[in-house]
């Protein structure tokens, strides 16, 4: 077996960073945005929202409380489901369109409570939009971003990664995909004077493949594949832009309900158009090329990107997800032997995890909640031991893997292709 380095380590690795990758910062995970929002309602604030605008959130939230109890009862209790603020937004995004799904026989039966919160809304209030759209539009333009700032001074657990960003023997930039909106990576790494590429020159969006860039972003690349706070659309002719390098006259041709441009809600992250568009391609491709998919602080609530990590592992027998999260697993998992350690400086064989991780996911795959057509979902996992848990925060995994010119991942991965290599030549 041909020995490792840093680059060709890297080559076979792929890093998806959900919103566990910024905890710990101030920014909030889905659930914990929920929870603020709940706050705010116990006491809402006359200048943040109206009262119809507040007892819609509560009817709303306690609405997917209730469905949440449901579908965890009807799976036996065996996963439980918990509500989150993209699961809010989703069913906000329901009700506001649902005219446009059901005809009015069966819409006109929905909630009474839901038809006199919009009559009073507009009674009340001089709002060209009606009631689910002021409360969406409020929820991602208002709430998310300021649920979203990171504190400056909390950093430091970044680290690792630019350290090995700094390391002369990286001779070619660090790939990351990220689900998340804020600019925690680009701020901790704008403060030592490392800049990624995130699909925009000079404020415009140029694409991930653009190759005369490399000299002004030779250490990473970064995909946001959701979009970003900093991204907004212009209403002239539908571009995008990066907030902080606009015009005066682009300032005034933004596009209020793209600003931010972020996808959000479960059920709306599949875009023919760019940025989106490129950014997903490019994921997808290199979920095909890399055979080791380290997914941090990923929930896995997203059918949509599920789709495309099962489609690659069960694309190589020799493919393996390597999950790390200190918080997300099935209630029920547990280690059934003392050699199998759950901890940062091993990894499960997977034997006894991994089937049962797979089926999480495919109950997620499954669930028609997620998915308009969740028939159309991948949900199998191939293989007995492609999935693999490391229950540690970002933190802990930075600082175990990244340190010392990541020679720790190289040593994780060595591993890996030395069992590769008997499976291969079993004899």
């Amino acid at each position: 077996m041909t020995k490792l380095n840093l680059n060709s380590t890297l080559n076979k690795c792929l890093f998806l960073f959900g919103a566990g990758a910024s905890y710990g910062t101030g920014c909030l995970t889905s659930n914990g945005m929920l929870k603020a929002l709940e706050k705010k309602l116990t006491t809402p604030n006359l200048s943040e929202m109206s009262e119809p605008q507040a007892e819609a959130f509560r009817f709303v939230i306690s609405s997917l409380e209730y469905h949440s109890k449901w579908r965890s009862l009807d799976g036996n209790s065996q996963f439980r489901f918990e509500p989150n603020i993209e699961e809010l937004a989703l069913v906000i995004r329901k009700i506001k369109n649902r005219e446009n799904f059901l005809p009015y026989p069966i819409t006109g039966n929905w909630a009474d409570k839901l038809i006199n919160l919009e009559k009073q809304h507009e009674l009340n209030n001089n709002y060209e939009e009606g009631l689910f759209e002021s409360i969406e539009r409020k929820l991602k333009s208002e709430f998310v971003p300021s649920w979203l700032n990171h504190d400056p001074d909390k950093l430091d657990y970044l680290d690792p990664l630019i350290k090995l960003l700094a390391s002369e023997n990286l001779k070619h930039p660090l790939e990351c995909f990220s689900l998340n909106y804020d600019n925690t990576i680009e701020d901790a790494l704008g403060n030592h004077e490392i800049k990624p590429y995130t699909g925009f020159i000079s404020g415009e969006w140029a694409g991930m493949d653009v190759s005369e860039v490399v000299d002004e972003f030779d250490k990473i690349k970064y995909y946001k594949l959701h979009g970003s706070l900093n991204w907004i659309r212009l209403l002239q002719d539908g571009s995008v832009k990066e907030r902080n390098r606009l015009t005066q006259e682009q300032q005034e041709d933004i596009d209020n309900e793209h600003s931010p441009y972020i996808v959000f809600g479960h059920g709306s992250k599949t875009f023919s158009f760019d940025p989106f568009f490129n950014l997903i391609s490019n994921f997808k491709k290199k979920l095909l090329e890399r055979d080791y998919i380290f997914a941090i602080g990923y929930s896995f609530f997203d059918p949509y990107i599920n789709n495309l990590i099962i489609e690659a592992l069960n694309a190589s027998p020799y493919k393996k997800l390597i999950i790390i999260n200190p918080s997300w697993k099935p209630g029920d998992l547990q280690e059934n032997e003392k050699n199998e350690k759950f901890d940062l400086y091993t990894i499960n064989n997977g034997k006894s995890v991994s089937p049962q991780l797979s089926e999480y996911i495919r109950q997620i795959q499954l669930n028609s909640f997620y998915s308009e057509l969740p028939e159309f979902n991948l949900s199998r996992i191939s293989g007995e031991n492609t999935i693999h848990l490391m229950p540690i925060g970002f933190d802990k995994f930075l600082e175990k893997y990244f340190l010392n010119e990541g020679e720790d991942l190289i040593k994780l991965v060595e591993y890996y292709e030395s069992k590769r290599v008997l499976e291969e030549n079993p004899f």
